[in-house]
């Protein structure tokens, strides 16, 4: 704790015996140094292209405090708020020209003739892929029956939620209708669907 105590009184007495100008202009100069080679980095270095800048929004809102404390040894309250808060404006817009430069990762599109499918359980493990697609002809029955019920359902006074429920069943069985032969997850989901249909059709007196 001494040695920390004794630093800090080094560093103090360095500072102390800077004039005012000298620390405003090392202030200032060492933040715009620190813009410009994060914006030099970003625009030559691709890894850092696409880079979170969120450390530079936090390193604006350090210098304005420093800012502040640096004008309040020289003036008053309301002019260093007034000077630390341009510096905060002036540092946030320059923190927006970083941003510019972000790249947002591009995710692969889909098929557009593939259905995608979403199941709230987990996924099955990989060895169940190697199972034979279910038939058309085991799937449609409870396909078609699921959907009448889902039907009759719409055309009930349900709750906002119940509602927006059905419709993605709806959705949802439609696509597995037209994909014809069904893959075991596929037919967990159907399961999945059908059951959520027996509690709505016990809650509704369907």
């Amino acid at each position: 704790m001494t040695k920390i105590l004794s630093f800090l009184e080094r560093v103090y007495s360095l500072l102390a015996a800077l004039s005012f100008n000298s620390l405003a202009a090392i202030t200032f100069c060492s933040y715009l140094a620190i813009y410009l080679t994060v914006l030099i980095l970003s625009l030559t270095v691709k890894a850092l292209s696409s880079a979170n800048k969120k450390p530079f929004f936090y390193l604006t809102n350090a210098y304005s405090a420093v800012t502040l404390a640096l004008f309040l040894t020289e003036y008053n309250l309301s002019f260093s708020l007034f000077v630390a808060i341009i510096f905060w404006v002036v540092g946030y817009i320059l923190y927006g020209t970083l941003k510019l430069g972000e790249k947002e990762k591009v995710l692969p599109k889909q098929n557009q003739n593939s259905v995608v499918i979403t199941s709230t359980k987990t996924s099955s493990p990989p060895f169940n892929n190697l199972q034979p697609d279910i038939p058309a002809a085991k799937s449609n029955v409870r396909l078609e029956h699921a959907l009448s019920i889902t039907e009759k359902l719409l055309l009930k006074s349900l709750g906002r939620g119940d509602r927006q429920e059905l419709e993605k069943m709806r959705y949802t069985l439609n696509m597995l209708q037209a994909k014809g032969n069904l893959t075991p997850q596929e037919g967990e989901i159907l399961n999945e669907n059908f059951n959520a249909l027996l509690k709505l059709m016990a809650r509704y007196n369907v």
